[in-house]
């Protein structure tokens, strides 16, 4: 799930806690934790090689607290809902929801569309075991794995919608491999509906410039990115949008592109912000104006809808 940490969002990237709560609990004792455990997988996944460990271990680390802060952050629940929307466009008799975390999406398709064939997959061990929890009864699979994993983990077998929250393919080592097994995973003329988080965040980068921080404005310029919290990294890799729909080209065909808190904030700045305030509403407002401009791309989140060729 980027939400990174300072997610997470967890989207996810995609989480809700302050910078001080990141620190609290992703500790390097208690990603040390994690990593231990995973000695105990087994070596097939493509997310138990070396290069995934530590995003496990770094999104194993706020498990525990992640459904309460996925509803107690304002901004993020607006987003994801907007999200979520996106999803429900599409008519499916089957979704997986890559990057699951601990199955707060699941559990909301699955109550509102019963019937439906309804799968997860989440690199982090304790995510996969706390969605696995919260939807026991509902004939949901939930699996360990990445986006390469997915045809391994789920032989066979096709969906109409794969859908991604808050970035997790940011995380992804092999974006080529990721695009090619999604391509593998979704049926013919079946949809992907994938956020990432953006490279360039303009707003975000002014805040850092006029805080004299140029280090930071600068950051996701970089290569590979350290996240929101630089002394609890989590290494990902950010991308223009012509980078991502180049990716996607061989396989898919662009059917939508939207940016997310383009001038409304960011998840990690709710609290600046009064939950239902005219403030939140006007920028909300101002997103979507924006977005029928060429700074669509320019805020914290993009959202691509891919469907794949014939």
């Amino acid at each position: 799930m980027v939400q990174l940490d300072k997610r997470r969002a967890t989207p996810c990237l995609g989480s809700a806690w302050r910078k001080s709560d990141c620190t609290i609990f992703t500790s390097p004792r208690r990603a040390r934790d994690c990593a231990r455990a995973y000695d105990r997988c087994v070596t097939t996944l493509r997310a138990d090689e070396t290069d995934l460990r530590a995003t496990s271990a770094y999104y194993d680390a706020f498990a525990e607290l992640a459904e309460q802060r996925y509803s107690s952050n304002h901004v993020l629940v607006r987003v994801r809902e907007a999200f979520r929307r996106a999803v429900e466009a599409h008519a499916a008799g089957s979704m997986l929801d890559l990057g699951c975390g601990p199955g707060t999406d699941l559990a909301w398709f699955a109550e509102r569309y019963p019937g439906r064939r309804y799968a997860g997959v989440d690199v982090a061990p304790r995510m996969v075991e706390l969605a696995r929890a919260r939807l026991a009864g509902r004939a949901v699979r939930i699996e360990r794995g990445c986006a390469v994993d997915v045809p391994g983990v789920f032989p066979g077998e096709q969906f109409d919608v794969i859908y991604s929250f808050f970035g997790p393919l940011n995380t992804e080592p092999d974006l080529d491999g990721a695009v090619a097994a999604l391509a593998q995973a979704v049926t013919p003329g079946g949809v992907l509906v994938l956020t990432f988080v953006s490279r360039i965040y303009l707003v975000d980068s002014g805040v850092h410039l006029l805080r004299a921080r140029p280090g930071h404005a600068l950051a996701r310029l970089t290569d590979r990115w350290r996240g929101y919290v630089p002394q609890n990294p989590l290494h990902a890799s950010l991308y223009f949008p012509r980078q991502i729909e180049a990716r996607f080209a061989s396989a898919f065909q662009v059917e939508r592109r939207e940016g997310f808190s383009i001038l409304y904030p960011a998840w990690y700045r709710a609290a600046r912000f009064r939950d239902g305030g005219a403030v939140v509403r006007a920028l909300w407002l101002a997103d979507r104006a924006l977005n029928r401009t060429p700074l669509w791309s320019t805020g914290e989140h993009v959202l691509y809808v891919f469907r794949k060729h014939g």
